[in-house]
């Protein structure tokens, strides 16, 4: 799984370089709102955008994929954003993270996608000021559609609150992408650890492997987001955020701990499958090496025996060389003798519980 796709500067280049993607394929949407009216437009210029920016209604711009440098420079007038800003967008693969004043708030958040039994992570970039917000999401998956769906009921609290509110309800989204992320994983460890109960199959343990590789890159990954939401809850005099909406951040908090709580679990319970697996492979071993060393240990008699009678004194040279080899039935007797000390072994390994 490839977590980490960063693209660094080369030492020494200036800060806020901004690299130019020759495949820059990216779509604007801007949803302009109040309580009494919503507005949309799908795929717009990106100039087209600054009337509402400078609007008393609130507005979303949201850019989906990667936008080219021309377009981020025209956003970034825009709004007044730094270029630092506009660099931690262009460059994919940022740590999460917070940069928060009276004016501008700067996020970088990471949203889990699991495709199949793939582990992607897209990273998503909230701009937010006094009335517009403006969000960025790498790859083609746009994850708020359900955001946009609130806000075309003019019931929804999203119409009736301040953009900040919005800027909530996408890190909520953002965030509570980890619980089918979780519930993937929940399944894929119970079927693992069933199949391992089932089997020992070598291919088992490559398995529980990758999962558990996957599991502690995306703890990683997710495990700053927590930091985040701390910084905004340590900002309550901050004018651009409500009371309302800190109090609201707080629930962002407890999901947060809450995820990070579960993928540690999670990762345990896989450390705890290899050992399973490692220790029933160990007793598989000891059962076989238990039977090879029974099958030994009762031929080793009939060997001795078979090895005495093997040593060809000659019987007529004295009465004490082997004068069962002139009797009648001493061959039969022989193999009575070597039947009874198998027998008596057997029975003495059963009494010991060793059989």
């Amino acid at each position: 799984m490839k977590l980490f796709n960063k693209k660094y500067h080369k030492p020494g280049t200036k800060a806020g370089t901004m690299k130019s993607n020759a495949a820059s394929i990216f779509s604007v949407d801007l949803y302009d709102f109040n309580l009494e009216r919503f507005e949309v437009l799908k795929d717009v210029n990106v100039a087209s955008c600054k009337s509402y920016i400078e609007s008393d209604t609130s507005t979303w711009i949201h850019v989906q994929g990667d936008p080219s440098i021309e377009a981020m420079k025209l956003l970034a007038q825009s709004f007044g954003m730094h270029e630092l800003y506009v660099e931690d967008i262009l460059n994919v693969g940022q740590r999460p993270k917070s940069e928060i004043s009276d004016e501008q708030i700067f996020l970088i958040l990471s949203l889990p996608i699991k495709t199949g039994n793939k582990v992607h992570i897209e990273q998503i970039s909230l701009f937010l000021t006094k009335n517009t917000l403006v969000s960025f999401a790498t790859g083609n998956i746009n994850p708020f559609p359900a955001i946009v769906d609130r806000l075309k009921n003019k019931l929804s609290k999203l119409r009736k609150q301040n953009i900040d509110y919005l800027m909530y309800a996408l890190v909520d989204t953002i965030i509570d992408h980890g619980y089918p992320l979780l519930e993937a994983y929940s399944e894929q460890i119970q079927s693992l650890e069933d199949e391992l109960l089932a089997t020992k199959s070598e291919s088992l343990l490559g398995d529980i492997h990758k999962v558990r590789r996957d599991l502690l890159l995306v703890r990683r990954r997710l495990w700053p987001q927590r930091e985040v939401i701390n910084e905004i809850l340590r900002a309550d005099d901050n004018p651009l955020l409500s009371d309302n909406t800190l109090l609201h951040f707080r629930d962002c908090h407890d999901h947060v701990i809450s995820i990070m709580e579960m993928l540690e679990t999670y990762h345990e319970m896989t450390s705890s499958l290899m050992e399973l697996y490692l220790t029933s492979v160990s007793l598989k071993l000891n059962d076989v090496m238990k039977f090879l060393t029974i099958f030994t240990t009762i031929f080793i008699p009939p060997t001795l025996i078979v090895g005495l009678y093997g040593m060809n004194f000659n019987p007529s040279a004295s009465p004490f060389n082997m004068p069962e080899l002139n009797w009648q039935y001493g061959y039969l007797l022989v193999l009575g003798l070597i039947a009874v000390t198998i027998g008596a072994m057997l029975l003495f390994f059963k009494r010991k519980k060793w059989i």
